[in-house]
């Protein structure tokens, strides 16, 4: 077990290596939503096509939530951590070469194994180096990531695609990956002994399933994700579809990404002070249904700077809340595993929520729907979590 004395301010040098790979995963899968309107005619893709790619990724990022996490809780993340940057990088390098659309579905199913083993490893490695008092200011850096990588891709994927084309793009992408691995594994260090090695992975996720709040909390995440996944996936191509350019579309987005990336970080050092994470998720969800649905309804390009920022701050309030209140569940001996599990539970909704509202957009030929449907998302997690009871810290 950890100690005060054991939290050596190596800790934050982890703290930084974990969010840039986090943040690499992130920019990888979200290059692809800025530049479907260049690539999907190259290809010949439809738009529910277009976004099943995005599915495509978290096909694969599902499949390695529950194993990574199980192997970095067994062995350490520093190998998890670099071999799955490093497999992300390459498979996203190679959609520059591909030319059809069974091609590119693979390569981002690969793409997505490689990121699915990063987020449980990256738990594991805070849990290990932050004591419980300052887990809600690690985890809420560590949640810049999904933020920063839209705002990230948002202003580098047009620009890359300016530059040198949708092909260089993708390999510019996927360098970066690449090059974030091999920093991983020359600096990741552990600092708590490897609880389980010779535990029992039956008894871990007996622990795991049957803890109620846990998995009320993971369903909560299946809610808010179901919204931020359809948000950054066909936001760019709605703004589009009311007449403004994909450039300025990708301006909006920024903003939405900024707002991402600010508030994690103020509901961490929040929460760190307040030690009551399911209220902050609670006032997060009641403002993001609201703005979700006013967002799809403004025509102004100025008010839709507003928005984007407002409602990203509003949502992404409630993300690494969430993911502190499992890491707490569960404890160092579980966390990875928690997390694992609970980050493939969240993505289920990523899985299926790009696709659903492709579909959607063929068959009323507009967005009419769509914001209606991502707003329930938060709508059923704000009801989810009235029945969760947080275990103070």
């Amino acid at each position: 077990m950890n100690t005060d004395n054991s939290f050596s301010s190596y800790r934050w040098v982890i703290l930084a290596l974990v969010v840039v790979c986090f943040c690499a995963t992130f920019v990888t899968r979200f290059t692809w939503p800025p530049l479907i309107t260049t690539v999907a005619p190259v290809l010949k893709l439809s738009m529910a096509q277009a976004g099943s790619y995005m599915s495509a990724f978290y096909i694969g990022y599902l499949v390695t939530q529950i194993p990574a996490g199980i192997i970095a809780d067994k062995f350490g993340v520093r190998v998890v951590l670099a071999v799955s940057l490093m497999l992300e990088g390459v498979s996203t390098s190679s959609l520059a070469f591909t030319g059809n659309y069974e091609a590119g579905f693979v390569l981002r199913i690969i793409a997505g194994l490689g990121a699915g083993a990063v987020y449980a490893s990256a738990a594991r490695a805070l849990v290990e180096w932050f004591p419980a008092r300052e887990r809600g200011r690690a985890f809420g850096l560590l949640m810049v990531a999904p933020s920063a990588g839209i705002l990230i891709s948002n202003f580098l994927a047009p620009t890359l695609n300016q530059m040198f084309g949708w092909q260089g793009a993708f390999m510019s992408v996927g360098t970066i990956t690449f090059v974030a691995g091999v920093f991983v594994a020359l600096f990741m260090r552990s600092n708590a002994p490897r609880e389980n090695e010779k535990g029992s992975l039956t008894a871990g996720f007996t622990f795991i399933f049957q803890h109620k709040n846990l998995m009320l909390t993971c369903v909560a995440g299946f809610c808010l994700m179901w919204l931020q996944l359809a948000v950054a996936t066909w936001a760019n191509v709605y703004i589009k579809s009311i007449g403004f350019t994909v450039k300025e579309a990708g301006a909006v987005m920024m903003w939405y990404g900024v707002g991402g990336v600010l508030s994690p970080i103020v509901a961490g050092f929040l929460s760190d002070r307040l030690n009551n994470r399911r209220v902050i998720v609670l006032v997060s969800l009641a403002l993001t249904i609201p703005l979700t649905l006013w967002f799809g309804y403004e025509t102004s390009l100025t008010a839709l700077y507003i928005l984007s920022f407002s409602a990203a701050f509003a949502s992404y309030l409630a993300n690494p809340m969430l993911n502190v209140m499992v890491a707490n569940y569960a404890g160092v001996q579980w966390a990875a595993t928690a997390s694992g599990i609970a980050n493939f539970l969240y993505q289920i909704a990523s899985l299926i929520s790009p696709l659903v509202l492709g579909l959607v957009i063929d068959w009323t030929g507009n967005f009419s729907w769509v914001w209606w449907i991502m707003a329930l998302g938060p709508a059923a997690g704000f009801i989810v979590m009235l029945n969760i009871k947080e275990e103070q810290t």
